[in-house]
């Protein structure tokens, strides 16, 4: 069977978050929402553009969802439901401790720009990459394109 592939093209950031199209299998397209760069640190920044394998595993926090294998220096990295990615640092809302929140569209919730229909995106994500069949050992490819030039300055397929 072939495996399946995801695309992330990051339009925008900020200190609100990351702000992605996603593109599933078949050319579906959504939404992403990530934490700002922050040179890929721990829990507080999105991850260096490029290519990752991720895999379908359960989460003792977030159930079934996908996880970002390979992330330089990370572990744990997922896609779940979520709809802030601001910097907490600065203040602001988020949902995400360094991971990929899937989102129907971009939305301004209390404020504070995110994505809306988390839950329901992440569904329609985990189907698409499965055949229909979400379950732990589904692998599929994602890659993270940074179209701001921002996020993920500097990082070469994880090196500087």
């Amino acid at each position: 069977m072939h495996k399946k592939s995801v695309t992330i093209v990051r339009v925008d950031h900020g200190l609100d978050g990351t702000f992605g199209r996603m593109f599933l299998p078949g050319g579906t397209d959504r939404v992403s929402a990530e934490p700002p760069w922050k040179d890929n640190r721990t829990d507080v920044s999105c991850i260096p553009p490029g290519k990752y394998e991720c895999e379908i595993t359960e989460s003792p926090h977030f159930g079934l969802c996908p996880e970002v294998l390979s992330v330089p220096g990370r572990t744990h990295v997922r896609m779940h439901a979520g709809n802030w990615a601001g910097d907490v640092e600065a203040g602001r809302r988020s949902d995400s401790e360094a991971c990929i929140l899937p989102g129907l569209r971009f939305a301004t919730l209390k404020g504070q720009p995110a994505v809306a229909s988390s839950r329901a995106t992440l569904a329609e994500l985990m189907n698409a990459v499965s055949n229909g069949d979400p379950r732990p050992g589904v692998r599929f490819d994602l890659e993270i394109i940074d179209a701001t030039g921002e996020a993920g300055k500097e990082w070469d397929n994880g090196t500087r």
